[in-house]
């Protein structure tokens, strides 16, 4: 995670907008950035809204993405070996369990 003072420096906004975003003072905004740290929860808030957490999620749904994408050709082509093998199955029997005894129109 970056030092705070960075992400404070990339933000666009003044310290009193951050300070109200965060809940916080403007004081007891100042008094993190003169000690360089803050509160772990300061410092994730931060992090979200500065461009290296923006960076971190981006990347992260674009990995979810590409290995659901995966996933969903893995499964469509399994699909389609199923039902090939189904339908080689299927030309194998002459005749289903369940086919009717009689078929109307023929000599048996």
């Amino acid at each position: 995670m970056p030092h705070l003072r960075l992400m404070l420096a990339d933000m666009a906004t003044d310290h009193r907008s951050i300070a109200r975003h965060l809940g916080v003072a403007p004081r007891t905004l100042a008094r993190y950035v003169h000690q360089d740290q803050a509160p772990r929860a300061i410092m994730l808030a931060l992090f979200w809204e500065s461009r290296w957490g923006r960076s971190a999620a981006d990347c992260e749904a674009a990995n979810y993405g590409t290995v659901n994408a995966g996933l969903a050709h893995a499964l469509q082509r399994e699909n389609a070996a199923l039902k090939r093998h189904i339908l080689r199955l299927e030309t194998m029997i002459n005749d289903a369990a369940n086919a009717p005894l009689y078929h109307v129109g023929s000599a048996s």
